[in-house]
């Protein structure tokens, strides 16, 4: 069996989960922890993560996956695609408090760490077998963790490609409150369409007609019923508390030009690059093959 580009198929999306006892979350508090994870292509070949962001799911390469934003990374993701699975081993982590399958039980009012989920992630590594990440795409939320990963196990991590984030986190403490009230579908589905309008999705029903807005705002509603209001603030609590001294070495961000909730810096160092779009935020996920020349350059230089 061959992909559309005649190269070799790799094998399924393979989706797991590992126990990791004793995990601290950020005010020590040890619990069991799951950490559900998937992997795809060959175990031998050189290893890659791909981090999600503060709403998304991990399931960044399974359109068959049962989660909303399911295969967000495909269009440059997958069999003979830049991030190519025919010869790259491919993990994808679900960070720890989110909603599609990393957690804890008996602890309500605890959140982990972006250094503890870094932790778990080097834990994973560990289990799986793998002693060193060629290479870390972080989408948003997902930056901090990968910037985070390279910071504390500079040793086992190549380089890092850090998409629409920063090296310190976003929000205040306000939020939290807030957020622990969105205890309804309904509730949530407002809450980040609000957000979402203001980060690229208004700007894409315009530009993409009645059909694609139909199909985001059904998107919209299945991600509602999906998440959780613990898993909104637990992120967005660790997101407050995230604050590394600086963008560590061997990382490079791109930032989307009309992004509000990472603008770009003025002027952009020497390690940044700026993609025009009238997206947002959410360019990566609406027009995803913009984007992917610039992923493609970054494996490239990964590679050599």
């Amino acid at each position: 069996m061959t992909s559309a580009t005649g190269a070799h198929a790799a094998p399924p999306v393979e989706a797991s989960t590992i126990g990791i006892d004793g995990f601290a979350l950020a005010d020590g508090t040890e619990v069991a922890l799951r950490l559900a994870y998937t992997r795809s292509g060959p175990p031998e070949g050189p290893a890659y993560l791909l981090l999600h962001g503060y709403a998304g799911s991990h399931h960044a390469l399974d359109l068959r996956a049962r989660a909303s934003d399911a295969g967000w990374a495909s269009a440059w993701a997958g069999p003979g695609k830049a991030l190519d699975t025919d010869v790259r081993h491919v993990i994808t982590v679900n960070l720890p408090g989110s909603a599609y399958g990393s957690g804890w039980d008996g602890i309500v009012d605890g959140h982990a760490s972006v250094a503890g989920m870094a932790g778990a992630i080097a834990t994973l590594m560990d289990k799986l077998g793998i002693g060193r990440i060629e290479g870390v795409i972080g989408y948003s939320f997902g930056g901090y963790v990968a910037m985070q990963l390279k910071t504390d196990f500079p040793d086992r991590v190549g380089r890092v490609l850090a998409i629409c984030t920063a090296w310190q986190g976003r929000g205040k403490p306000d939020d939290i409150v807030r957020l622990k009230l969105l205890d309804s579908p309904d509730k949530r589905k407002q809450f980040r369409q609000s957000v979402l309008m203001q980060s690229g999705l208004k700007a894409y029903m315009e530009r993409s007609g009645p059909a694609a807005a139909s199909r985001e705002l059904a998107r919209l509603q299945a991600w509602a019923e999906e998440f959780t209001a613990e898993a909104l603030w637990r992120l967005r609590a660790a997101a407050i508390d995230f604050r590394l001294e600086q963008c560590p070495p061997d990382t490079e961000l791109l930032y989307a030009s009309s992004d509000t909730l990472f603008p770009p810096p003025e002027p952009a160092p020497p390690n940044a690059r700026i993609i025009a779009t009238p997206l947002g935020h959410q360019s990566l996920l609406y027009e995803p093959m913009i984007w992917s020349p610039y992923i493609d350059t970054w494996l490239r230089q990964v590679q050599n």
